[in-house]
């Protein structure tokens, strides 16, 4: 007795696997036919999403372009054997904040009444990465681009260069600020004072 349901589900399950596989066998057929009438039309669809994908793929090209590629130089500037972090001296860091530094120079000064941070730097344009209000502003006839990541914290980068074989085409200074000051204007106002500073190419 046992026997004979096993053997009845084998065949069932045979039967099922029979069917099915015809009717796959039916469904290919009738599917391969359809994409054989709809395979023309699928690479043409496929060339029209490739002209599709490729204005998709142009407006990141100004992204990149903001970085490094399309920018205005109406003066070159010196942007190789710079001192990288030396371009404003702690006069011209106290006499944009209004405060006190306690640097001598170097990337980062620090100064007190008002206490701000400031970092300054030659180095390469990353606008198009970091986060926050961007504006493209100039400096001195060249293309800039000021950051405001909040009312605390202001970044102004100016594009030295148009070569693209320099490393680091651009000046860049950064304000953070623990009391109220208006760190977009210090910032504009010390990248504009190291910009001026560097030797002209």
């Amino acid at each position: 007795m046992h026997l004979r349901p096993a053997a009845l589900l084998l065949a069932l399950g045979l039967t099922l696997a029979a069917v099915t596989g015809c009717a796959e066998q039916v469904k290919g057929n009738a599917t391969a036919g359809t994409n054989a009438v709809q395979e023309p039309a699928d690479p043409t669809t496929t060339s029209k999403k490739a002209p599709a994908s490729t204005p998709a793929s142009k407006p990141a090209s100004p992204t990149t372009a903001q970085k490094q590629g399309d920018v205005k130089i109406t003066t070159r500037k010196k942007a190789t054997g710079l001192e990288t972090c030396g371009v404003l001296k702690t006069a011209d860091i106290e006499a944009a904040t209004g405060g006190k530094s306690t640097a001598d120079g170097g990337c980062i000064h620090t100064t007190t009444n008002p206490s701000t941070v400031i970092t300054q730097m030659v180095t390469v344009p990353d606008v198009a990465d970091q986060e926050g209000d961007k504006k493209q502003i100039e400096i001195g006839g060249n293309t800039a681009w000021q950051v405001n990541a909040s009312k605390e914290d202001c970044q102004v980068t100016v594009m030295l260069t148009d070569d693209p074989d320099v490393i680091t085409p651009a000046f860049s200074v950064s304000v953070l600020a623990i009391d109220d000051v208006d760190t977009c204007a210090t910032a504009l106002k010390l990248a504009t004072e190291g910009f001026n500073r560097i030797p002209n190419a």
